[in-house]
């Protein structure tokens, strides 16, 4: 559920760039600038994030009403881990484009990674209200709700998006932290164990289902499961420390608490 800088930064200029070259006849500035800009927008995904942040604020000021840069500029800023400044440009860009469901999303997520899970509601219900077959925004508001320790609402919104795009394994991940959060692991084992085994499993998954199994005081299973991604002596410590959780269940309550 949860979670990701000085080199030179391709600045908006290279958008300018090829515009004196033309093949006889009456040029179209228009598309003359297009496409190098285009050529650069895509070259710079394959950059670092503080690169990309450079590049998609510099697009951004040069034009405030391209929605493309504002969405791209707030994304490189919550990967950046910028929170609160990505759900400002974000949601400064949606005062000019209040439709615009990609924009919504990004807002949404910034504002549950800026710890604002109740502001992020709207525009992740937006989404989920234009968009019926949009999994993501429902999973999202499963996030933001849980959050909030509003882990029945968030339950339901999980199945919702479940029912939309079954088998997906974020959202199995989503919904076994869900329970974790409350303390209910054997709730949360069969959820996690499905997105562990899923073909596009993230690695959290196995990681939460280790927690699951140890909080069931299953700790040479889980440890096993853990060593798949953390170095032995990590995964090791872990397993120590989960099982100090479990000889003392309060300790688990408090944890629980501060995720949320």
């Amino acid at each position: 559920m949860m979670n990701p800088l000085a080199r030179l930064g391709v600045v908006s200029a290279l958008s300018v760039l090829g515009a004196c070259a033309t093949t006889g006849g009456a040029a179209d500035p228009a598309a003359d600038a297009a496409a190098p800009n285009s050529a650069a927008r895509a070259a710079i995904a394959r950059e670092d994030v503080l690169t990309q942040m450079t590049f998609w604020a510099g697009e951004y000021a040069a034009n405030p009403m391209d929605a493309e840069a504002a969405r791209r500029f707030s994304e490189t800023l919550r990967a950046g881990g910028r929170h609160e400044r990505a759900a400002q440009v974000a949601s400064e860009a949606l005062q000019r484009h209040p439709n615009d469901l990609d924009l919504l999303r990004t807002l949404g997520l910034a504002l549950i990674q800026a710890n604002r899970p109740s502001e992020a509601l709207r525009p992740l219900a937006l989404i989920a209200q234009a968009a019926p077959d949009d999994w993501r925004a429902r999973s999202s508001l499963g996030v933001a709700l849980d959050e909030m320790s509003r882990y029945a609402e968030a339950r339901r919104a999980y199945r919702e998006a479940l029912e939309i795009k079954a088998g997906e394994a974020s959202v199995l991940n989503n919904l076994g932290m869900s329970y974790l959060l409350t303390g209910e692991a054997g709730e949360a084992e069969p959820y996690l164990r499905e997105a562990a085994q899923a073909p596009q499993a993230p690695p959290e998954a196995r990681l939460n289902l280790a927690v699951a199994l140890a909080l069931q005081g299953r700790f040479d299973e889980a440890e096993q499961l853990a060593r798949a991604d953390l170095p032995p002596a990590v995964a090791l410590q872990n397993m120590q420390y989960l099982r100090g959780l479990f000889a003392d269940p309060r300790r688990w309550g408090e944890m629980s608490r501060a995720q949320n």
